[in-house]
């Protein structure tokens, strides 16, 4: 075998040498590039993508290398990635969880005849990158994760309505979040200071205690955590809860930070709930009712202490008896009977019952239960009693005294009514014995209007109610006894149309004697010269509680030289007097064709 000249030996050491220190140049121009890769700005896969371009490009050869790099479940690779013999990996690195490995390989080995393509400095080089893109990549993915939870964590406190801030105490510059500005009642262009915050905080207590937390925190290493009253930046107080945590560097306090939440809501509830306690405590307590809840077998579950006062029985002496213990035997029926239809959230007023005190004496007492079985915090019945036993027996002293002052108005009435007949009875005897007409004719009218009272005096002695009367039944009683009355060969038709009224006596009896003097004037002149006649009466009552009267005769109707208003008769006058004392307005038109009355006055209610 022929030996090469040493020229030629020396010639091809050298190449040797400057291929190596050309790729040594290039390894370490990656391994430097791959460094100033900037962690923040960039994500896993543009870390990898970039050290793949890296790690070809600046190849010896770039055209004939091929990379592939392995990130846990995920590849890598050039576009022009071949497996051949002539490759180097590096190792398995497996950093906190991110695992990488760097695989390379030539793809035209007759290029490297008598030398090998790698060498043992590369494969070292090869495994410091694959360190340093797996601690970069897990870097990467802690930033984000931490990014992720921040971003969570903001979106959390923006939701809750949960501002930041943060105090540099070195460079003495106070910074809040938008929500925290919110918060306080500031607009978003808002620079806040530690010195306006201090005042934001309302005068006196609450001013005093912040800057004392605040101190405390500052000089003791002291975390807070306080709710305290501001005036905000609007001008309303507002309740703000703060928590603040220094941050120490060598012994000195250099950095503030915390939250900030509007808690006025919260508060506001509290102070309701603790009102809405005491005026429960009030009502139950220390109360004029005695409240209890039962259970559904009605025993007794809780009783409030004003058990006592109503009732002289201790609360604790109700609790586990049953209810209808204490009932009277003829009340309990009842009582059960009401609670079986007691329907989820129904309230009914129990109709008055007897209870036995310790004496054994039997109180009145009064009701009102609730079910609230399906309310979580009672699940009971609740009931709120009361003595009555006063009430009840005044009210059956007033009945008895009612009950005799009516038997006494029915023995007036009816008193009244005989008296009257009496009367009406010793005017007629006067008739059969007095020769003038003039004098026959009065004396029939006194008799016709004794009898209108005595026939009110009479309803009243018949009915239930003396408050009121039935006035239409009234107006066809004495329109039938008018008729009687006045006997004669003529045909009088009546037709009455009477809505149902209500009167009292006070406006019964004049209303009464109006009618009364109407339709006989009617019968004793408009219907001289016919053989009959047609009398009309309307009574009805408005919505108003006005009562209208319309009687209308188709008679002769009257004189042209009498003035019915002016007239100086008894009748009329008698009709003046009594629209005067019902406050009412009346008219008397004739047309020729008849005569109308009409009256309307309203009624007494």
């Amino acid at each position: 075998m022929n030996s090469q000249p040493a020229s030629l030996t020396k010639q091809k050491s050298g190449e040797v040498t400057n291929e190596l220190q050309l790729r040594f140049k290039k390894q370490s121009r990656i391994y430097s590039g791959i460094s100033n890769l900037i962690e923040k700005d960039i994500t896993v896969d543009e870390l990898l993508n970039a050290a793949k371009s890296l790690l070809q490009n600046e190849s010896l050869h770039p055209g004939l290398t091929a990379v592939s790099i392995f990130h846990n479940d995920q590849s890598y690779s050039s576009k022009n990635r071949k497996d051949t013999e002539w490759a180097i990996s590096s190792d398995r690195i497996d950093h906190k969880g991110c695992t990488i490995k760097i695989s390379i390989h030539f793809l035209k080995e007759h290029l490297f005849l008598d030398t090998k393509p790698w060498i043992t400095e590369e494969k070292n080089l090869l495994d410091s990158i694959a360190v340093l893109l797996a601690t970069k990549a897990k870097n990467i993915e802690s930033q984000q994760e931490m990014n992720e939870k921040q971003r969570l964590l903001d979106k959390a406190y923006k939701l809750a309505r949960i501002g930041t801030w943060e105090y540099d105490m070195l460079a003495d510059k106070l910074h809040w979040s938008p929500v925290t500005k919110e918060v306080h009642g500031f607009g978003l262009d808002y620079e806040p200071d530690v010195e306006k915050t201090i005042q934001l905080f309302k005068e006196g207590f609450n001013r005093t205690v912040f800057a004392q937390t605040a101190h405390d925190a500052i000089e003791h290493h002291k975390p807070f955590d306080v709710e305290l009253k501001i005036v905000s930046g609007q001008g309303d107080e507002r309740w703000i809860r703060a928590t603040g945590e220094p941050e120490y560097e060598n012994g000195q306090c250099v950095r503030f930070y915390g939250i900030s939440q509007n808690v006025t809501d919260r508060k506001q509830a509290e102070e309701d709930l603790q009102l809405n306690e005491q005026r429960f405590k009030a009502l139950v307590q220390d109360g004029s009712d005695m409240i209890a809840i039962l259970d559904e077998e009605a025993n007794y579950k809780y009783v409030s202490p004003s058990s006592k006062t109503v009732l002289g029985i201790p609360a604790e002496d109700f609790i586990g008896k049953n209810a209808f213990d204490f009932i009277h035997g003829d009340d309990k029926s009842r009582i059960q009977r009401v609670l079986a239809e007691l329907n989820i959230n129904d309230r009914i007023e129990i109709e008055p019952f007897r209870f036995r005190d310790p004496e054994g004496n039997w109180r009145w007492i009064e009701t009102t239960i609730t079910n609230m079985k399906a309310d979580p915090a009672v699940g009971g019945l609740v009931a709120n009693s009361r003595d009555i036993t006063d009430k009840m027996l005044q009210q059956k002293q007033i009945l008895n005294s009612l009950k005799e002052k009516e038997t006494l108005l029915t023995e007036v009435h009816h008193r009244v009514k005989n008296n009257l007949a009496v009367v009406h009875g010793l005017l007629h005897l006067h008739t059969s014995q007095e020769e003038r007409d003039e004098v026959i004719e009065r004396l029939h009218d006194c008799m016709s209007r004794i009898q209108t009272m005595a026939n009110i005096h009479e309803q009243l002695y018949q009915a239930n109610d003396f408050s009121k009367l039935d006035f239409a039944e009234n107006i066809r009683l004495l329109s039938t006894n008018i008729q009687k009355t006045f006997r004669s060969e003529k045909q009088i038709d009546m037709k009455l149309q009477c809505d149902p009224v209500q009167l009292t006596i006070i406006q019964a009896i004049p209303f009464s004697m109006i009618v009364n003097e109407i339709i006989t004037n009617i019968f004793k002149h408009a219907f001289k010269g016919k053989e009959n006649g047609r009398i009309t009466l309307h009574l009805n009552e408005a919505e108003d509680h006005h009562i209208y009267l319309s009687i209308k005769d188709n008679g002769i109707g009257l004189p042209e030289n009498v003035d019915p208003i002016h007239s100086s008769s008894l009748g009329i006058n008698l009709i003046e007097v009594f629209s005067r004392q019902l406050n009412a307005d009346y008219a008397l038109k004739s047309d020729g064709k008849g005569t109308t009355f009409t009256l309307q006055f309203e009624k007494l209610v």
